[in-house]
């Protein structure tokens, strides 16, 4: 089941639209990972377009939202890499609700 949960979040993932350039982050090298940590646990790495992007928070949160509507995914997990802000991003993007 891992590996087409992994798909599934995947191409869930691809579809959203980068709000900068409007185009989809499967045409983008934004998503640079997408595995799973444990069961039913996904993480995906991403790179904003820019160090300063002003939007890698919402796209974070965004694409945690993609992956934790895939079925059979309890808890997304969403790294940022290459943001001047990295640990903050990650804080805000992963908060518990």
């Amino acid at each position: 089941m891992s590996k087409e949960m992994v798909d599934a979040a995947k191409a869930s993932i691809f579809e959203l639209v980068e709000e900068e350039t409007g185009r989809k982050l499967g045409e983008l090298s934004i998503v640079t990972e997408i595995f799973e940590v444990t069961p039913e646990v996904i993480k995906a790495r991403f790179t904003p377009l820019s160090v300063y992007s002003p939007t890698a928070v919402d796209l974070g949160r965004r694409i945690k939202a993609a992956g934790e509507q895939v079925q059979g995914v309890k808890k997304m997990v969403v790294e940022c890499n290459g943001h001047m802000q990295d640990e903050l991003v990650n804080r805000l993007v992963n908060l518990e609700k």
